[in-house]
C-alpha cells in the first residue's frame, strides 16, 4: 500500500484522454475497469472494499489506479461511482462503507492521484451508462430504477443526470408503498433504516421479496428458487410472485405519474428475472392514470458493468472539450 502523504504525479494537459477508469465501490467489493477512448473494455478486476479505516480505503483507490497505469502504460482519468451522496458541505454521506462517511473523498483522491476524479452516486452513474449508448440511449427523459439489495433510481434528462437541490434525487426506495396494497395483501409497514415506515424498499428489494414469501407462507430461501418454483407453477410460488408483480407494477406506474419517463431501465439481481418484463406492461396499464399509457421497461444494456462504465464516463467528461460520450457517438 501507498502512504497516505504520497502524491501520485500525473499530466493530463492533453488534447484527447486516451485510458480511461471507472470504479465502482460496493459494500464488499471494488471493481475498476479500464477503457480506451472509444469505452471498449481492456481490462477490469476487483479487490475487498476496506470499510474500517479511511486511509486502508484511500490506499486500496491509489493502488488501483496506479495499477492501470501501469498496465496501460498511460495515465487514464478517474472516475468513481459510490453508494450515498454528496452534502451541501462537500462530505460524503454513505452508510454502507462507514470510513467515508463524512468524509472529503473527492478532494482526497485528487489530491493523492494528482488528478481530478469525479464522483457519482452509483445508482446515477448506472442510468447515465444507460442513456449514453446504453439500451436507452437517444431517450429524452430516462427512469432508472435498481432492485437488488437495496432499492434506489435516478434520472436521466437529454443525457444528464439529475440531481435535485441537496444531491438526493432518486431515493425512489423510500417513498411509501400503497395503502390499497398493504390492505390487499394484509402487509404490516415495515420499519425501514431511513426512520419511516411502509417504505417499498421493504417490500420489492430481493429481501424485500424473500419476505414476502415468508409472509404468504412460503419456504423459499432464495430469490432463485422462489423464481424457479414461478417457472414451474408451483402454488405458492405464483400467489407471491404475482403479488410481486402487481406491487412493482403499481410502484412503477406512480414513478410515471411524477416524471413520466420515456422509458424506465431496472438493475440489480432482481432486474434479471426474465418475466417481469412480459408480465409488467399490462399490471401498469391497470394503474397509470386515464388516457396515458406506460412507458417501456427494459433491462439495462451492460447489467452489473454499467454502473462502472458511467463512472468512467462522467470520469473521463472533466478532461474532454466535448460532451465525453460524443466522440464514441461519431
Amino acid at each position: 500500500m501507498f502512504s497516505s502523504a504520497r502524491l501520485i504525479r500525473s499530466d493530463l494537459n492533453m488534447a484527447r484522454v486516451e485510458m480511461i477508469y471507472g470504479l465502482d465501490i460496493g459494500g464488499t467489493k471494488i471493481e475498476i475497469a479500464v477503457y480506451d477512448e472509444r469505452y471498449e473494455l481492456q481490462a477490469s478486476w476487483r479487490v475487498d472494499t476496506p470499510v474500517d479505516s479511511y486511509n486502508t480505503f484511500l490506499d486500496t483507490i491509489v493502488e488501483m489506479v496506479v495499477e492501470a497505469d501501469g498496465r496501460s502504460k498511460k495515465v487514464g482519468t478517474v472516475g468513481l461511482g459510490i453508494p450515498g451522496y454528496k452534502g451541501l458541505d462537500g462530505r460524503l454521506v454513505c452508510s454502507n462503507i462507514p470510513c467515508v462517511n463524512g468524509k472529503y473523498l473527492k478532494q482526497d483522491l485528487s489530491q493523492r492521484l494528482g488528478r481530478d476524479v469525479v464522483i457519482e452516486n452509483d445508482v446515477m452513474a448506472f442510468v447515465y451508462s444507460e442513456s449514453n449508448g446504453g439500451v436507452a440511449d437517444g431517450h429524452e427523459n430516462v427512469l432508472g430504477v435498481i432492485l437488488g439489495t437495496g432499492m434506489s433510481g435516478a434520472l436521466c434528462i437529454n443525457g444528464h443526470v439529475y440531481h435535485g437541490r441537496q444531491n438526493v434525487a432518486g431515493e425512489y426506495g423510500h417513498v411509501g408503498l400503497s395503502g390499497a396494497l398493504l390492505q390487499r395483501y394484509d402487509f404490516p409497514k415495515r420499519a425501514c433504516g431511513c426512520g419511516s415506515f411502509g417504505c417499498v424498499e421493504k417490500y420489492l428489494s430481493g429481501p424485500g421479496l424473500l419476505w414476502m414469501s415468508s409472509h404468504f407462507g412460503a419456504e423459499y430461501e432464495s430469490v432463485i428458487d422462489l423464481v424457479r418454483g414461478y417457472q414451474q407453477k408451483e402454488r405458492c410460488a405464483v400467489v407471491v410472485f404475482n403479488a410481486y408483480l402487481d406491487c412493482l407494477g403499481s410502484y412503477l406506474s406512480e414513478l410515471t405519474k411524477m416524471f413520466d419517463p420515456h422509458v424506465i431501465v431496472l438493475g440489480g439481481g432482481i432486474s434479471n428475472i426474465g418475466e417481469i418484463y412480459d408480465a409488467i406492461p399490462s399490471i401498469m396499464a391497470k394503474y397509470v392514470l386515464v388516457n396515458t399509457s406506460p412507458p417501456k421497461v427494459v433491462a439495462a444494456m451492460y447489467g452489473d458493468s454499467s454502473g462502472v462504465r458511467g463512472a468512467a464516463i462522467l470520469g473521463q467528461g472533466v478532461y474532454a472539450t466535448e460532451q465525453p460520450y460524443s466522440r464514441v457517438r461519431a
